[in-house]
């Protein structure tokens, strides 16, 4: 008898246990790039917001490596029950798939949670350079083929799309010069390493305003909100060259029960939408988007298909 009282005691603690609502642990957050980036800005911030609405720790943990395809297989791993969420970036699943051969499906394997933010591209040049406008470059460019150099991302990012949609588009001749992720870039740009480099907003932002990067162009539909002087692409050319901005996301490995989606969707857009929080996003160079599991799952297997076709069209293979 008195075995059978602890067992059923042990049961009704087990199913107490199972019984208590989501969260009731800390939650990790897997960020794709390194910490001091715009993506572990925006995880940081939403973080602290979020952690408050849930009254749970948000753990951030930076897992960088292979373009952000280190930290979103970890996550493509993780077990589905809410508390291990990736923030990453578009490249991871709109670009990559075309290009390599990855330790997880971008179509498959995950939830799309959040859009979060929307990031331009810029185009900055050195300080000292002779280019002081946009079209002081594309001039340039056309008098010595071949000659001048564009830095990006890498092969495949947006960046490098944008600049061969230019290219095409005014038939003139640049060399690509891809890097391992904006701070390399900002540094052989500042040094006149390369003509002009281009990289998303937030990691430029400082170096522009410090003055020791010229700020010649941005490649969005709009002119920045902090950068308001500063022409976009489409601007100068005249031609149809609004650009892939990149985005930061927030995505769950596939099979998180819905209601645990539901939740973390409603309170990661409400932290996105405070004040605090949207206005410190502005001045890093981000504009908020918010967008949630419906409208971001459509948007990004509509952007998966169109890079295939882009890639294809321009003759962009993986390295």
């Amino acid at each position: 008898m008195q075995r059978l009282l602890i067992a059923a005691a042990l049961a009704a603690f087990a199913v107490g246990v199972s019984a208590q609502p989501y969260p009731n642990k800390p939650i990790r957050f897997v960020v794709s790039y390194p910490a001091g980036g715009g993506i572990d800005f925006t995880a940081r911030l939403v973080a602290a917001s979020l952690g408050t609405r849930l009254g749970q720790s948000i753990v951030v943990e930076n897992r960088p490596g292979a373009s952000g395809v280190l930290g979103t297989g970890v996550v493509a791993k993780a077990a589905p029950d809410g508390y291990t969420v990736l923030v990453g970036a578009d490249v991871s699943f709109t670009m990559a798939p075309h290009l390599q051969t990855l330790p997880y499906d971008a179509l498959k394997d995950f939830i799309p949670l959040v859009k979060a933010v929307s990031v331009p591209t810029v185009v900055t040049t050195a300080a000292n350079s002779p280019f002081r406008t946009f079209k002081d470059f594309i001039e340039a460019a056309r008098a010595q083929p071949g000659k001048l150099s564009y830095a990006t991302p890498g092969n495949g990012s947006g960046m490098h799309i944008e600049l061969e949609m230019l290219k095409e588009q005014l038939g003139i001749d640049l060399v690509h010069v891809p890097y391992k992720g904006a701070p390399p870039i900002l540094t052989d740009t500042m040094a006149g390493q390369v003509s002009v480099g281009t990289t998303g907003a937030p990691p430029a932002v400082g170096n522009i305003k410090a003055g020791k990067l010229r700020l010649l162009a941005v490649w969005n539909a709009t002119r920045s909100s902090i950068f308001p002087d500063a022409p976009t692409v489409r601007e100068v050319t005249g031609r149809d060259l609004d650009g892939y901005p990149t985005w930061y996301c927030f995505m769950l490995p596939a099979g998180t029960p819905r209601d645990i989606v539901t939740k973390l969707e409603t309170e990661i857009i409400a932290s996105l939408k405070e004040p605090e929080v949207r206005r410190r996003l502005a001045e890093s160079g981000a504009e908020v988007v918010a967008q949630g599991v419906n409208d971001f799952t459509a948007a990004m297997r509509s952007e998966h298909a169109n890079f295939a076709t882009l890639f294809k069209k321009l003759g962009i293979k993986a390295d």
